[in-house]
Order: C-alpha cells, then structure tokens, then sequence
C-alpha cells in the first residue's frame, strides 16, 4: 500500500495537490512563508512558499514558491519528496502543462521537469520578466495544472486561484536572506528519448518491487482514478 501510495504521487502529485527541512527557521510575513535552512542570513538558499500548501501527504509536498532565475525573482511550482523511480516515472507519464496568471494579467506557461530538487515547474526567459515584474504587486494569482498519463484518458484540469498579500515585502526580505535557485532539469532525464525514459523507469519500478515494471504504475493508475 505505502509503495502504491508513493508511485500515485508522482503522476497525480501536481493535479492533487490543487485539490486539497530540517531545523529551518521560519518567518511569516502576509501570505508567504520563508524557510532559512541556517541562522546566519546567505550562508545557504531560502524557501519562500505561499503559506497554505497544496499537497501535503507520505512525506511529499506542493507549493507555490518563489525562485531566482537569474538576478529575477519568480514563482514557480514545486513538488518536493519524491524519490529517483518516481521522478523517472513522472518523466514517462506524459508532458505536464502548467500556468500562473496574475489578477488582470496574461496566463504564462511554466515548463516542468525533474531535478535533483523535486519536480518544479518554472517560467522560460521572457515568461520569468513579465512574471518577475508583476509578482511585487499582484493582490492575487490563479495556478493552472493539466497532468496528461501515457495510455491513459488525461486527468481533469485543475486550477486554484490563492489571494497574496505582503508580497513586496517578502520578496525585499527574501533578497536580503538569499533567495533559491531555480534548479537545472536531472541531465541523466533531460538527455534520454521518451523510448529510454520509459525503460529506465520500468527498471526502476521493478528494483522497487513492482514485477510488471511501468506496466503496475498504469493499472494502479487505472484504479485509483475509478474510485
């Protein structure tokens, strides 16, 4: 049961989560949260995460969260606590499409890959300007996230709409404590077709103990969406 919990997570987490560290320092301020892995401010990168989470459940989470790209500060969804065979197998079940579209705003696409972080969806160049520009002021942002599963009906779309507040202060105080990085894509995941990811992740679930390979992530699938 604990394995099939942890491989649904991967292929539902990003549309779950829509539903529904260590010793860190935690600081509030309006809506956001920001988490300091250490006392001293810049000695390593701080989470800055909406202060109601997505997806809360068997040690994964989903948030939106605020990173640097560059010298720019943006959101971002992540997915964090996932292991190595259910990143190779997030990598199989088909393109994730994700968005944030600020209050008045245009809908910008963020594009998701695996990386040694989580699973994080992050806006492309010109996407991460308009973003970072708009982030300080926005009154609210409305998250949209569609999670297609290989050989399988796509999963409804989900989309959420979170009221901000305090978000230039956040992000004044995020600059100052030192913000994280977007992560870089897993190159082992971002180089491999779609033909070796699948049988990269079918070893993988097997080593896990699933007999039948990427075959068992599809029927559990299968039946946990019937219910």
């Amino acid at each position: 049961m604990d394995k099939m919990r942890g491989i649904i997570a991967l292929a539902l987490g990003l549309v779950a989560m829509l539903g529904s560290a260590s010793a860190a320092t935690q600081e509030q301020i309006g809506s956001w949260v920001l988490s300091c892995p250490g006392d001293t401010p810049g000695a390593e990168p701080c989470l800055m995460r909406f202060n109601k989470r997505f997806f809360d459940k068997a040690g994964i989470t989903g948030d939106l969260e605020v990173q640097a790209e560059g010298k720019s500060l943006v959101p971002v969804i992540a997915l964090r606590g996932l292991s190595s065979e259910i990143l190779m197998a997030a990598a199989m079940a088909g393109k994730t499409e994700a968005s944030v579209q600020f209050g008045g705003g245009q809908r910008e696409d963020l594009a998701c890959a695996a990386s040694s972080a989580g699973y994080i969806c992050s806006p492309n160049d010109a996407a991460a300007s308009r973003l970072a520009a708009g982030l300080p002021a926005a009154r609210s942002v409305t998250v949209r996230v569609s999670v297609p599963v290989t050989g399988m009906t796509p999963l409804p779309v989900q989309e959420k709409s979170l009221d901000l507040s305090g978000t230039n202060e956040a992000l004044t105080r995020l600059r100052t404590v030192g913000p994280s990085q977007v992560p870089s894509p897993m190159t082992a995941l971002a180089s491999q077709t779609p033909g070796a990811l699948m049988g990269m992740a079918d070893k993988a679930l097997k080593a896990a103990g699933y007999q039948n390979g990427a075959a068992d992530l599809q029927a559990l699938l299968g039946k946990y969406m019937k219910k």
